[in-house]
């Protein structure tokens, strides 16, 4: 997991992908428009793409915790307070809900060692497939948001 602040400097974090770092300058590109889109932008195809979407936030105890396993998420807050929980991927967790694979994702219960993060605009986190994430968390205000998709695929480069 990464968590940082999508702002104009070069020195983005990127846990060291070059793809991570092609995201977020596609990220900060989109943004810097007034108008953003609504839906799917694609960068590459089913490899890489963003999902820009305006919702609700529901209450922690309404939200389940999801993992994906062939995409890691880029979760970028543009307005509103969005709190997403993050806990690692051990062995022996048994998903809630198994996992399923045309929609890439498995839900699980909250764990016990979950870290809550607290996301203001122009913030992000990365989840790999290996975090179990439980975003969209707060007190029922809008939020909107892009949520960047990344095929596990692309990691190697």
């Amino acid at each position: 997991m990464i968590l940082g602040l999508l702002s104009g400097e070069n020195d983005l974090p990127k846990g060291g992908y070059s793809v991570i770092e092609e995201a977020l300058q596609a990220l900060r590109q989109l943004t810097e428009n007034k108008e953003l889109p609504e839906g799917r932008v694609e960068l590459r195809g089913d490899l890489l793409y963003i999902n820009f979407m305006s919702f609700d936030t529901k209450s922690q105890e309404e939200q389940a915790a999801e993992k994906h396993e062939q995409y890691l998420d880029i979760h970028y807050l543009i307005e509103g307070a969005e709190r997403i929980g993050w806990s690692p991927l051990e062995a022996g967790m048994i998903p809630s809900q198994p996992y399923n694979e045309a929609d890439d994702f498995a839900l699980y219960a909250p764990q016990a060692d979950e870290q809550l993060l607290s996301l203001k605009p122009g913030m992000y986190a990365v989840f790999f497939p290996d975090d179990i994430h439980r975003p969209g968390m707060g007190d029922g205000s809008p939020i909107k948001k892009a949520v960047v998709k990344i095929h596990k695929a692309l990691l190697a480069n």
